[in-house]
């Protein structure tokens, strides 16, 4: 079960989106490897079926801070956002709100 919101962390690290439902998701057209990670901490893998669907796997482990934080400073930083160093959120909810924000800047 995936608890809303969420974001999208696109593979390759090329960035993240937030979104309030599935239906969201769908308009950011993801890939397989991208991951979404809901508003608990729970990481879920875009994987592809041997008929070819795509589903979200949950995975069991929680999202690590410590890697979600260097990924959106790097975030913040292509976007222009100055001080990415002292960025730094401490649960998945403020990382949430922390992209949903740098998408209004």
């Amino acid at each position: 079960m995936i608890h809303w919101p969420a974001i999208i962390e696109f593979a390759g690290g090329h960035g993240y989106a937030w979104v309030a439902d599935l239906d969201e998701v769908t308009e950011h057209r993801p890939g397989v490897g991208d991951r979404l990670l809901d508003s608990q901490g729970y990481p879920h893998l875009l994987s592809q079926q041997t008929g070819g669907g795509l589903y979200w796997q949950h995975q069991l482990r929680l999202v690590s801070l410590f890697e979600l934080n260097a990924g959106l400073r790097v975030y913040a930083a292509s976007l222009g956002i100055c001080c990415t160093s002292k960025l730094v959120v401490r649960t998945p909810a403020e990382a949430i709100a922390l992209v949903a924000w740098l998408e209004q800047q």
